[in-house]
């Protein structure tokens, strides 16, 4: 009887590979964490404007929207474990390029190659989980990205801050880089089925996604700098007196929707799209889309304002804005923590009334 007990109970995996993933979502997340609290110190080291530093956090998540799509393509192709390691080296010497940025160009090519990186990094912990746990594990390490992301984002706000305060800013991205190397070496415990060469990428469409998404982008973040409707003097061009920033906004949408019927012609042609469209078949897909999108929205302009405001227009230390976003990230925290373990317990199998006792 016992013996049969134990036949229906499925082997357990090792938690080390997960080890290796969970600290990489803390490693992109204590990086975005770590450039709010980072203004400051920037500005008053390099000695430029606020927004030539912010460009960089603008640029960071500008190239993982621009080249999310495309990095889960080449994972497939290339292999998730291979490209997973190649893509955290470059996140590493990305983070070394901020310890060392003599200039804020350096601190923007830097958070490209980052932004780079997380854009493949994403969708490869998703993969790389369902390669190496099944059942209520596999439920247990997705939902533990989710309270990795706060953890990191608490601990970016309270040990970034007190460093940038105390010491500087630049050994704050001292630790992005030793979670880069920890990473690295977990990842000698992941295991995934090798990559499809024969794999196509569809690179119209990712041109015309990156494309819209840059687009978008720029317009929106330089609407105030370079103009509503009329250019001001910071634009660097202008339409028949028109500020571009609408224009580019425009160029934006309609890049998007090219993208939209190409896919829709492809798949109409049996041929396999960068992204498939029915994640947004029915009207619950395309609400819970529309829902999360609202959210990350949301908090990603909040970490991003409210650092820029306490420490530019307040001039107040990294630690004083560390303090101020210490409630919201606490609460995000505390949330994906129950998150985690309702899934967890969601996920369990109910043990059979009919099941014997041991």
């Amino acid at each position: 009887m016992t013996a049969n007990i134990d036949a229906e109970t499925p082997l357990r995996t090792s938690w080390m590979p997960m080890v290796g993933l969970f600290l990489a979502q803390v490693l992109m997340s204590f990086n975005v964490s770590a450039l709010p609290v980072s203004l400051g110190g920037m500005v008053a080291d390099f000695g430029v404007p606020p927004t030539d530093v912010s460009t960089a956090i603008v640029t960071y998540g500008l190239v993982v929207a621009a080249l999310v799509m495309v990095g889960a393509k080449i994972g497939q192709r290339v292999g998730w474990v291979l490209v997973f390691r190649i893509v955290v080296v470059v996140f590493a010497a990305s983070a070394l390029m901020m310890i060392l940025a003599p200039t804020v160009t350096w601190v923007i090519v830097a958070q490209a190659l980052a932004g780079a990186s997380a854009a493949i990094i994403v969708p490869s912990l998703v993969a790389l989980i369902a390669a190496n746990y099944r059942g209520a594990q596999q439920a247990t390490a997705i939902g533990a990205l989710g309270s990795a992301r706060a953890i990191a984002g608490v601990t970016a706000f309270l040990v970034g801050g007190t460093l940038a305060t105390l010491v500087g800013w630049r050994p704050v991205f001292a630790i992005v880089l030793l979670l880069a190397l920890a990473v690295l070496g977990f990842s000698v415990t992941l295991r995934s089925a090798p990559g499809n060469p024969a794999g196509k990428i569809d690179l119209v469409a990712a041109v015309l996604i990156g494309a819209g998404i840059v687009c978008l982008t720029l317009g929106v973040n330089n609407l105030n700098r370079w103009g509503i409707l009329q250019a001001r003097d910071d634009a660097p061009f202008d339409v028949l007196g028109l500020s571009p920033a609408p224009l580019l906004i425009l160029i934006g949408v309609l890049f998007v929707q090219a993208f939209f019927l190409w896919t829709r012609r492809r798949s109409a042609a049996g041929k396999v799209p960068l992204v498939s469209l029915t994640v947004f078949g029915s009207s619950q897909e395309r609400a819970a889309i529309y829902a999360m999108f609202t959210v990350v929205a949301l908090e990603a302009a909040l970490n991003f304002t409210v650092p820029l405001y306490i420490q530019i227009v307040q001039g107040r230390t990294p630690f004083d804005t560390s303090l101020a976003m210490l409630p919201f990230n606490l609460t995000v925290f505390v949330t994906a923590t129950l998150v985690v373990r309702a899934s967890t317990d969601a996920s369990r199998p109910a043990r059979s009334a009919s099941s014997p006792s041991r």
